[in-house]
């Protein structure tokens, strides 16, 4: 009994955090991808089931038309997993779209107006841009994409709660298995953020001595493809190449 307080204390004294980190580090992966795609597809799944109907929400999904592909992706993922025929998102886009109609109705006429007052194909021709922009203007996006939003305030705060813990004994054990790699983007994005020489060298050296096992990894799959050797192949370097993806994908 007395262990397990033990162990509650040291968690507290972690954060809250630290079990959301701890079994991010038990799948294979970068960390921060991991904790930032499972944040993203919560807040999903929350903006559907809770918030579709938002003021809030349905003006700042106005203003940015929308999300961007990547998380137009998982927002529709998201309500296949809530076992929707679609209505969450039809509501979400519902204004969106008679915004989109509006605009598009509005374009049409200015550009009657214009071609009303052009007499010349020569000056037809000169205010061909402007034509263009009479439609185009209206339809940029005046905010971002909510999930970007999420996305950018997520992985700020995980990449600071593994700097925060880079001294932990059981993070360092933790994090330098062989299963966990700080994917490029977020290496590069915690060693910005670092406040401390220490932690820039405790990960510089962690994710030194990961890519040269992978560069190690990587060259033997490719050697033991040759006939004689391909039955020496191990699994990590069989999935050496997807690694390699993940690392700078």
């Amino acid at each position: 009994m007395s262990g397990i307080k033990i162990e509650e204390i040291e968690n507290i004294k972690r954060g809250v955090s630290w079990s959301e980190i701890k079994n991010s580090m038990k799948q294979q992966g970068c960390p921060i991808c991991i904790l930032i795609s499972q944040s993203v597809e919560k807040y999903f799944k929350f903006l559907l089931y809770e918030y579709a109907l938002d003021a809030t929400v349905q003006k700042k999904i106005q203003m940015s038309f929308g999300l961007c592909s990547i998380h137009t992706r998982i927002l529709k993922d998201s309500e296949i997993k809530l076992k929707s025929d679609g209505l969450n998102i039809s509501v979400l886009y519902e204004n969106v779209l008679k915004k989109e109609l509006k605009i598009l109705k509005q374009a049409e006429n200015k550009i009657k107006e214009t071609n009303a007052k052009l007499y010349s194909i020569v000056k037809k021709k000169a205010d061909l841009s402007n034509y263009k922009k009479v439609i185009t203007s209206e339809m940029q996006s005046k905010a971002g994409c909510l999930g970007c939003l999420n996305q950018k305030e997520n992985e700020s705060f995980y990449t600071h709660e593994i700097i925060r813990l880079y001294a932990d004994q059981e993070f360092r054990e933790r994090f330098e298995k062989y299963n966990v790699m700080l994917c490029r983007r977020h290496f590069i994005f915690l060693v910005n953020e670092s406040e401390s020489k220490e932690a820039i060298e405790y990960f510089l050296k962690v994710q030194q001595q990961k890519i040269s096992e992978l560069y190690t990894q990587l060259t033997d799959f490719i050697e033991k493809h040759d006939h004689r050797l391909k039955s020496q192949m191990t699994d990590v370097e069989r999935r050496s190449w997807e690694r390699v993806l993940e690392y700078f994908g």
